[in-house]
């Protein structure tokens, strides 16, 4: 089949962001794991609503401001308040914890995961226009 450039753009964001759906119902114990060591029990019950609002077919764009937020957890931005309990947190996890690496691949697939929803978004608005 020819598709036109914004019908390929289209479908190949809408592609990716399955995986990332994908990704969110299947590595949910690492996400809701990662979020409770760096933030303890109020992030990982945030991380287990959204994962658990995916695994019932809630759409990520509806958590989009949840998945923004487990971003910046996991990639340290609330440590940099010391008086923060994230970064409280942060002080006692060992470099060498298994979690810290499954948290580090959190913060990356969450990154992408939130690249492209943007992408499928913009996608979406190209091919109506």
């Amino acid at each position: 089949m020819n598709y036109n450039p914004n019908m390929r753009a289209a479908l190949q964001a809408a592609e990716l962001r399955q995986e990332f759906i994908d990704w969110l119902r299947a590595d949910a114990d690492k996400l809701v794991s990662a979020a409770r060591l760096l933030g303890g029990d109020r992030w990982q019950d945030r991380a287990a609503y959204v994962t658990d609002a995916v695994a019932v077919g809630a759409e990520p764009e509806e958590l989009v401001a949840d998945l923004n937020d487990l971003h910046r957890l996991l990639t340290l931005e609330f440590a940099d308040n010391l008086e923060a309990p994230e970064a409280h947190h942060f002080f006692l996890v060992h470099p060498d914890d298994p979690r810290a690496d499954d948290a580090r691949l959190c913060a990356e697939a969450l990154e992408r995961g939130l690249e492209v929803m943007r992408a499928h978004a913009a996608a979406l608005v190209r091919e109506v226009a």
